[in-house]
């Protein structure tokens, strides 16, 4: 599955295939056409947010 990945701040996010497991009991998968941003998403990307290790 592709997947837009975050690797450190002030770097461009990289589209990358990504594994994923099969649902368990009681779980779904979705396929996601569009999803939303907060702002502050995008003050961690350009590195004005700590990001916690």
């Amino acid at each position: 599955m592709k997947a837009a990945v975050f690797h450190a701040a002030n770097q461009p996010m990289t589209i990358e295939e990504v594994a994923v497991n099969k649902p368990g009991p009681r779980e779904v998968l979705l396929r996601t056409a569009f999803a939303g941003l907060c702002h502050s998403d995008l003050h961690f990307i350009e590195g004005l947010y700590p990001i916690a290790t």
